[in-house]
């Protein structure tokens, strides 16, 4: 049986025209491909994570159920940076109706989920070297670098022509701390809703790689071996479906119980296939998205924390949590939040499999900003998470420490 979940979902650096074959062969990542989609069967293309990181992040997830229970939704608002970059001759300059349509049909996709998306902001650049961007190259560097709007607390869009056969990717969560510009997710710009792939332009594409931004794997993760994608209702999936056979009976695992889950939006199905994602693949993306993500959701109460410091004072009303400023931090760091009325308070500092580390407070404090100092004292590098308790109410935010 699988292991119920796990937060790092591994897009396979799938490049080139794939088929079956392709699927069952994973050196085939390294060829090299041709420069635009030709429309070819859908693909993605991300570092494959290492088993050692897969394991810490299942032991951070585990933790995070044992805690709060797999029923415990998390949901919430996420807001969308879109970037739309363009080629010569105006290519791939989408309108803004399609702009709209993509964040509204991610709204249709997650329905259900508890998440819901909202259009923050648009711009439009114009560079023939970012328009043809691959994963992990000097074009994607610059692009996300120059473009790059508050990773931590937007869900950056990028809409180009990416190269080698790509039709997007997405890094995740635990790649890289949440701050950091790589995060967010690129999809070519004919698989918005109304583009020119017949095959891709409903806007599943960014739904799949959104997926993936928030924890998931492909639903043929790992194959017919256990713990296949790691989420227990989606039944074990040899290969990847890349057709438009939206009622077909497939089953390459045998041996192991269900059909191939070909409507899922993390298979490779034709975008007028897919249309689930299943209990097991939500209550994932919420044991992932409070850890890893903690500053993306409802992030509006956040934004004048961070822009004012420490001695803003919030809407009324509204707890927040900056989190640590600095943020990475090479000593110690302040650890900033607000209060609208008196309260019981608690602070401490996990690491990311879950281990207590630091208790700042334990107290009441009154309404208002406050600073707490975080010494770094014996603690090592790397990343560890805030835990803020306000009556009860949970808010979590990473810590860097370099």
């Amino acid at each position: 049986m699988k292991a119920r979940f796990i937060a790092l979902c591994s897009m396979l650096a799938l490049v080139g025209s794939i088929s079956i074959a392709f699927a069952q062969d994973p050196t085939a990542a390294e060829r090299i491909l041709t420069d635009s989609f030709d429309g070819g069967a859908r693909t993605c293309g991300s570092p494959t994570p290492t088993a050692d990181e897969m394991h810490a992040v299942q032991r951070q997830v585990d933790h995070w159920l044992r805690t709060y229970g797999q029923t415990a939704a998390v949901g919430g608002q996420i807001k969308v940076a879109f970037h739309v970059i363009y080629g010569r001759n105006n290519e791939g300059n989408i309108p803004q109706s399609q702009v709209q349509a993509q964040v509204d049909h991610l709204n249709t996709t997650f329905a259900g989920t508890g998440y819901t998306f909202v259009l923050a902001s648009t711009d439009r650049t114009f560079n023939a070297q970012w328009f043809t961007m691959t994963p992990q190259t000097n074009k994607e560097t610059q692009a996300k670098n120059a473009l790059a709007i508050s990773p931590a607390t937007r869900l950056n869009l990028y809409t180009c022509k990416p190269g080698q056969n790509l039709l997007g990717w997405a890094y995740y969560p635990n790649s890289f701390p949440e701050t950091d510009k790589r995060h967010g997710v690129v999809v070519h710009y004919g698989s918005v809703p109304g583009g020119y792939m017949s095959a891709y332009n409903q806007g599943d594409t960014a739904t799949h790689e959104v997926g993936h931004y928030l924890g998931l794997y492909h639903t043929f993760q790992g194959g017919c071996v256990a713990p296949g994608d790691y989420v227990d209702d989606t039944p074990y999936e040899a290969t990847a479906y890349t057709g438009n056979q939206c009622s077909l009976v497939r089953d390459t695992c045998p041996s192991q119980p269900g059909n191939d889950p070909i409507t899922n939006y993390m298979d490779y199905s034709y975008d007028v296939c897919l249309t689930n994602f299943t209990a097991g693949q939500d209550a994932r993306m919420d044991a992932i998205v409070p850890v890893y993500r903690p500053s993306l959701l409802n992030a509006a109460a956040v934004a004048p924390v961070l822009a004012g410091g420490p001695s803003s004072v919030l809407d009324a009303g509204v707890v927040s949590f900056a989190g640590a400023v600095p943020n990475p931090a090479r000593g110690s760091a302040d650890l900033v939040f607000s209060l609208p009325k008196t309260a019981k308070v608690s602070l401490a500092l996990y690491t990311v499999s879950g281990r207590k580390v630091a208790t700042m407070i334990d107290e009441t404090r009154e309404a208002g900003a406050h600073t707490v100092r975080l010494e770094r004292g014996n603690l090592g590098a790397g990343t560890y998470f805030a835990q803020l308790v306000v009556d009860g109410v949970r808010h979590s935010r990473t810590v860097i420490l370099n």
